[in-house]
């Protein structure tokens, strides 16, 4: 029967010759159009929709979520959360995380920009290199001369620039790893044992790095070095051993750890590569993935991974002179191997009446035996030493596992992570110790769940589940699927944090990311009764980091909770992904709040529910003696916060705080609402008002507006009404936050009319604040001064 192939994508005749050229043409002919093949070999990655209808016999040469390893800095990103997830199994231990330290740091613009300026005053004598995220060929990679001008678009990354490199020659390096994950579903990676020692084309010198043909060895670029006798330069790996040898150096060693890098860069994609699949509906048994990984190596000897490469060039870069006839030659032989080993030239297997578990051990043999020039990673010679490594083994991973290791498997051991188990009417909730998420389980979860926290095996919980179906079934169960689901339900909770991989020893962490359980997270539980104006509420927060934030911020706020289960309205501070929401009544307020931002938008929602109707509510700063004289701030200026609030506080050794209602029967007294200050730099913490201001009424005597503009000696300058209007009306407002209506702004205009309103001169704050104080304050200061 024919079938019939397409090659589609960012494509060369000579990046599809080699595959065209490994296919049998008695099997297969071209498509004339993306519409209908049997086997797809595209250059890029494909859209989505190509996923569709892969599967036996309808392969693609790509695998969805392959941008975890392919994307520069989605690579470093995989790497970390790998490493951690492995440091949490081993408890302080450092065998299996030691493994995992071959990757250079990476900053991700913009998220790690700060991060980056960081480290860069931190280690003046790094140097960094600066790449886009997803350009190809060496496009666009430069060193950073001035860490200060690393661009802070999203496109671009920066990685550390590994010092002290192994030479050839006197030349920079990098060798290009050719790399087949031919499954996900037992996962199977191979490394082709050919590849290449691509040199750039002058001498490396320390002195002379900002030359990039002396620190890039990228093809593309060396081509355009006119000055250099051979610019493109390939060395096999036959003679680069060999070179090594003479060299008096370990080749065997070497290659052993740039197989175990290449085997763990793999796996740290394998869960998002899962992921991605199943959410295209893809069937894995149909894709596979040929990389390009370059891997440097330092003057030690180590492998360090740079980059993987989607769709790796299969074009001839080099001359016949420097190594392009072999470079030919290992190409084509590594996409013909690839086929054969793919059996893309075999008729696809018909059905069988073998059980699930000699399916794939058989399909992973065979695929072995056919293997030509690629070298088998994982499962590997010894398949026990990279199950620690996965989240947690499916069972197509662990049954092949058993097949091909030569001593008995330890079933994986599982305990809490992020969550804790909570019983009602018989019936079992998790906990989410992270994000405070509590998620019912059904039976069959509830019971999978219980044991495995109790130390049993996937295996032996398989077993209990097929005996229990033995006793209610008329039929024997179904006992592959049954240990299918219980595998790939514990491998969900482990990729949800619920659960990890336990070498059976007690563990010094408790479940959580934090090391607390979820009983310390109860206990800080937040839930006072906050007044703030003519607004009266109950304020919950459950995350310890907020409660300790915000806790004495709101005590001058607090009254007494004389009725815990009363119907006062509930403001709520709830965990959420990302960050925080704050809820009133069940309607939210503001979402994705990071930690620095709840504050303020406590402070906000407090300032625009204290006015009923008639009342007018000042977000402004008010300084005076409780119950008596009293100043109000301005704030319009949002760059300046309460500064102004606080450095007059300091003058003068009154209190103050934030917030004051003019309500509608008050004549011209106003009253203080205790809300927190901020001074002007972003990062100085909030303080909270003084003791008596909140809720305390007093006669405002005088308006204050900051300036950071020079107001002569004395430090003021008498504003107008209309001038003190523009600055006062952004921070009133009415009932439920709304803008003043006519009457309401006629009655701020009267009550600015009784009060004297001044610029103040930031600037020369000390100056203002002794002009003011014999201005207009006289017997407010006094009555203070006499009370300290």
């Amino acid at each position: 029967m024919t079938r019939y192939y397409w090659t589609g994508g960012n494509r060369s005749h000579e990046q599809d010759r080699f595959f065209e050229e490994s296919l049998d043409p008695s099997l297969w002919q071209k498509a004339e159009g993306p519409e209908q093949w049997d086997a797809c070999w595209y250059t890029g990655m494909p859209d989505p929709e190509y996923f569709s209808e892969v599967g036996p016999g309808r392969t693609i040469n790509h695998i969805p979520g392959n941008n975890a390893l392919t994307v520069k800095s989605r690579l470093y990103q995989s790497l970390m959360s790998l490493r951690d997830r492995v440091q949490r199994q081993e408890k302080g231990g450092h065998h299996l995380s030691d493994r995992l330290a071959f990757v250079p740091q990476v900053f991700a613009m913009p998220a790690d920009y700060h991060a980056f300026q960081e480290a860069a005053l931190a280690n003046p004598e790094k140097r960094w290199i600066l790449k886009p995220k997803n350009a190809a060929r060496g496009k666009g990679i430069q060193l950073v001369d001035d860490p200060a001008d690393v661009p802070v678009d999203s496109s671009w990354m920066v990685q550390e620039y590994l010092e002290n490199p192994h030479t050839m020659h006197g030349r920079k390096y990098v060798l290009r790893l050719y790399v087949l994950v031919s499954s996900i579903s037992p996962f199977r990676v191979y490394l082709y044992r050919q590849g290449f020692a691509k040199l750039a084309s002058m001498p490396y010198d320390e002195e002379n790095a900002n030359n990039p043909y002396s620190y890039l060895t990228n093809p593309d670029v060396n081509a355009l070095n006119l000055d250099a006798e051979v610019p493109v330069e390939f060395v096999d790996f036959e003679r680069y051993r060999a070179w090594l040898r003479e060299q008096g150096h370990d080749d065997d060693a070497l290659f052993a750890r740039i197989e175990d890098m290449v085997a763990l860069t793999c796996l740290s994609a394998l869960e998002p590569m899962r992921e991605r699949s199943r959410v295209v509906g893809a069937d894995t048994r149909g894709c596979y993935e040929l990389m390009g990984i370059d891997c440097l190596i330092d003057q030690d000897l180590k492998p360090w991974v740079l980059e993987c490469n989607l769709s790796p060039s299969l074009e001839v870069c080099a001359g016949p002179e420097s190594g392009g006839d072999v470079e030919e030659g290992i190409k084509g032989s590594i996409v013909a191997d690839m086929v054969e080993m793919l059996g893309l030239n075999r008729p696809p297997a018909g059905d069988t009446n073998a059980s699930g578990a000699e399916q794939v051990v058989r399909e992973t043999q065979d695929e072995i035996a056919n293997s030509g020039g690629f070298r088998n990673l994982i499962p590997g010679s010894d398949p026990s030493s990279y199950l620690p490594f996965m989240a947690l083994p499916r069972l197509s991973d662990w049954v092949v596992a058993q097949a091909l290791c030569d001593k008995p498997l330890k079933q994986p051991c599982l305990e809490r992570w992020c969550a804790e188990e909570t019983f009602s009417e018989d019936q079992v909730y998790l906990y989410d110790t992270r994000l405070g998420h509590l998620s019912s389980l059904n039976e069959t979860a509830s019971l999978i769940w219980l044991m495995a926290t109790e130390g049993a095996g996937p295996d032996d919980i398989a077993s209990a589940l097929v005996d229990s179906a033995a006793k209610s079934m008329p039929t024997a169960p179904d006992a592959w699927a049954i240990r299918n689901d219980v595998w790939n339900t514990l491998a969900d909770w482990v990729n949800n944090r619920f659960l990890v991989q336990s070498d059976g020893q007690p563990t010094d962490q408790g479940p959580s990311e934090s090391g607390q359980s979820s009983l310390s997270n109860a206990a800080t539980v937040m839930s006072m009764v906050v007044s703030c104006g003519r607004f009266r509420a109950r304020f919950l927060a459950d995350s310890a980091p907020l409660v300790h934030r915000i806790g004495k911020l709101l005590e001058p706020m607090t009254r007494p909770d004389e009725a815990p289960n009363d119907s006062l309205p509930r403001l709520e501070v709830v965990r959420d992904t990302p960050g925080f929401t704050l809820i009133l009544e069940g309607q939210v307020i503001r979402s994705r709040l990071p930690l620095a931002e709840v504050v303020p938008a406590i402070v906000r929602c407090f300032a625009t529910q204290a006015a009923t109707h008639g009342d007018i509510a000042m977000d402004a700063g008010l300084i005076g003696d409780s119950g008596d004289e009293a100043v109000l701030v301005s704030h319009s200026d949002s760059s300046l916060r309460d500064s102004l609030t606080l450095g007059l506080h300091e003058q003068w050794g009154v209190p103050c705080g934030r917030g004051a209602l003019l309500k509608a029967t008050s004549g011209g007294v106003v009253e203080g609402l205790g809300l927190p200050l901020q001074g002007s730099d972003r990062t100085e913490s909030f303080r909270p008002a003084h003791s008596g201001i909140t809720g305390a009424a007093g006669r405002t005597t005088a308006v204050l507006v900051p300036s950071e503009a020079a107001l002569g000696d004395g430090g003021i300058q008498a504003l107008t009404v209309n001038e003190s209007l523009k600055h006062l009306l952004p921070v009133c407002c009415a009932e439920n936050g709304r803008p003043l209506d006519t009457d309401e702004f006629a009655r701020l205009a009267d009550w600015l009319e009784e009060r004297q309103c001044f610029l103040v001169d930031m600037n020369h704050l000390e100056a203002a604040a002794a002009t003011l104080s014999g201005n207009c304050f006289e017997q407010t200061l006094q009555k203070a001064s006499g009370g300290r």
